[in-house]
């Protein structure tokens, strides 16, 4: 998809800052304050954020990674934390590799006893409200298998039915 066909998101236009698009990453670095990575980990991106890209970032940005862990060069984050040009690094994936993308942090890393640095088990947007949500899901499709009709959110249905 072409982010540039995107419309702006209401909020952060409404908080002053900008979206902004460019044909690579590298393009973008250097005024980006805020990254977030939210794709999954192909052999082409393993490591998209690695030692260079990291430095690319100005000082005092923040990282934070929803996707696959694969996506940050584990000794490249902890450097960039540790002589504090990154301020800050979330994960809510493993450190992984694109074999493994989700091999958990290890707690008593010196990374995730930082303090500028949040680590979730690829759970960080469960909350009570999508917790309910999802139980919600899983009854309305009980329901509708027991009466005949698919389930809702149907991943592998076969062609012809939904």
């Amino acid at each position: 998809r072409n982010w540039k066909d995107c419309p702006p998101v209401k909020d952060v236009i409404e908080g002053g800052g900008t979206i902004r698009t460019a044909d690579c990453l590298e393009d973008l670095l250097s005024t980006t304050n805020l990254l977030i990575l939210a794709c999954p980990i192909t052999s082409e991106n393993n490591h998209l954020m690695n030692k260079h890209r990291i430095q690319m970032l100005p000082r005092g940005a923040l990282l934070v990674n929803v996707g696959r862990g694969p996506l940050v060069e584990y000794d490249a984050i902890r450097e960039a934390i540790e002589s504090g040009h990154i301020a800050g690094f979330a994960s809510d994936v493993g450190v992984g590799h694109v074999s493994k993308p989700s091999e958990p942090w290890d707690p008593h890393d010196a990374l995730t006893q930082h303090p500028h640095t949040i680590f979730t088990p690829h759970a960080g947007g469960i909350c009570e409200l999508v917790m309910r949500n999802m139980t919600q899901i899983a009854v309305d499709s009980i329901e509708r298998v027991v009466t005949g009709k698919p389930p809702l959110n149907w991943a592998n249905a076969p062609v012809g039915n939904s």
